[in-house]
């Protein structure tokens, strides 16, 4: 099982969430909470503006059956923790406070990990690139008319 399944199904299972259905994704630049708007017992339907993600961030996106909180890793308090070389830890938590004075509020702690390599800061030689031929134009070459030069005869 990998670190960021552990620390999914720690949030899911956490004894205080009132069993909600949270959900987290995180990159380098952004971290993604998604919860249910409703518990797993089904009895207690949860408002968008009971919910707020670290230092006080709203709920960013209202669907149906979800509610998404996506901020880059800088904001709302997020803090990061080096795990290794190649690996991150951000750290947050989410804030219940039931407009329902005979539920207590909870602070729900979120935990997401993600790696430090990505193809897209990978240096790549330009050796390694290697196009395949497009057997469609192998022999089209274009006259000067079709480029639209005027020859000068």
């Amino acid at each position: 099982m990998t670190l960021e399944a552990l620390f999914l199904l720690s949030a899911l299972m956490w004894p205080c969430a009132e069993n909600m259905n949270v959900k987290i994704a995180c990159t380098l630049d952004w971290m993604v909470v998604q919860v249910a708007p409703h518990t797993y017992t089904g009895h207690r339907h949860i408002f968008p503006d009971e919910l707020y993600l670290g230092s006080g961030c709203p709920v960013t996106r209202i669907q149906p059956y979800v509610y998404d909180f996506t901020y880059p890793v800088s904001d709302c308090g997020i803090r990061m923790q080096v795990v290794s070389e190649d690996s991150l830890l951000f750290q947050s938590e989410l804030h219940y406070n039931p407009r329902d004075l005979h539920h207590q509020g909870r602070n729900i702690p979120l935990e997401c990990s993600t790696s430090r390599k990505s193809v897209w800061l990978t240096p790549v030689s330009t050796d390694e690139i290697k196009l395949n031929p497009n057997p469609f134009m192998a022999d089209f070459e274009a006259t000067s008319e079709e480029l639209g030069l005027l020859s000068s005869n």
